[in-house]
């Protein structure tokens, strides 16, 4: 009775630990809450992705399994200029490999986290994965309307996730069929190494909530002895203000034709003013004509030029 206890318990904590990886969470791989409005970065080193092939059989134009992804979320509470940058890390656990290929798509959005909405089954609502109703009721019509127009299941599907487009998942209180219900995630860029243990992106992104999910870009080693061995990552979040574009109007002062010699620019608010100004402005040519660039607020001005004994 003892041993079979013992055996009981190994199989519960196998089942339980499955259960943890089979949901698309977050737990420890949040990057934080960012401004944007000041620089500033995130680093997370202790994580892992099971085998070195998951982006890539994201990214074959047929779904992936999320699974053999790992989510990590970040909040910008403004428009902001982000980098991200992931490499392989060994040391990231006391079991991980080395030797990731990776790869990364970044999503707005993020998939159902605690507190859950209120399930619209009879099934507790929980967080979002491949296999619940909901999601392969959507993988069934992604196939119909991107691969066979007569399918009637989720086949050749192996989950949800499109890591070079958008994707929807849901959960097991989610109704099946509605895909209002579920979580949509709304592809934004991507990046992936090739030979390479360190690849990163960068691009401009408005306030909201994002998802990163990364995954190998090894495709052959869906097959190989290390395909369900935790591989270790290392991924850094850059957040920097978004630079401005500021143009502002000018106005081209051309030096009439025929003038010879030195001459220079005067300024002053009347005609008949007493005193005019100097323009230290320095002349330019624009398309071959000589002259002086201005700010647009010289068009409140009277302008002439003097010639320079």
């Amino acid at each position: 009775m003892p041993r079979l206890i013992k055996y009981l318990s190994i199989l519960i904590s196998i089942l339980f630990g499955f259960s943890v990886r089979a949901h698309l969470t977050y737990t420890g791989r949040d990057l934080g809450t960012f401004s944007g409005l000041t620089n500033a970065s995130s680093t997370i080193t202790n994580q892992t992705v099971t085998g070195n092939y998951g982006w890539a059989d994201a990214a074959d134009g047929i779904l992936g399994d999320s699974h053999r992804g790992r989510a990590f979320r970040f909040h910008l509470g403004n428009a902001a200029f982000v980098s991200v940058a992931v490499s392989a890390n060994p040391s990231a656990t006391a079991t991980s490999l080395g030797g990731l290929t990776p790869a990364f798509s970044l999503y707005a959005g993020l998939a159902a986290v605690a507190p859950f909405a209120p399930s619209q089954t009879e099934l507790p609502a929980a967080a979002d994965h491949d296999g619940s109703a909901a999601s392969i009721a959507w993988r069934t019509l992604w196939v119909k309307a991107n691969l066979d127009a007569a399918a009637t299941n989720e086949a050749p599907t192996d989950g949800c996730w499109n890591a070079l487009g958008d994707f929807k998942i849901g959960g097991d209180g989610d109704l099946a069929g509605d895909v209002s219900q579920l979580s949509s995630l709304t592809y934004k860029g991507s990046a992936a190494a090739t030979t390479s243990k360190i690849v990163s992106g960068s691009l401009s992104l408005p306030a909201g909530d994002y998802t990163i999910i990364i995954g190998g870009n090894e495709l052959a080693n869906k097959t190989s002895d290390t395909a369900l061995s935790p591989h270790g990552i290392s991924v850094t979040l850059s957040v920097a203000p978004t630079p401005i574009l500021k143009i502002t109007s000018k106005v081209f002062v051309a030096c009439p034709t025929g003038i010879t010699g030195n001459w220079k620019l005067q300024a002053a608010p009347f005609a008949d003013a007493s005193d005019w100004n100097d323009v230290t402005t320095p002349a330019v040519s624009v398309d071959g004509q000589t002259g002086v660039l201005l700010d647009a607020a010289a068009a409140q001005q009277f302008l002439c030029f003097v010639l320079v004994p």
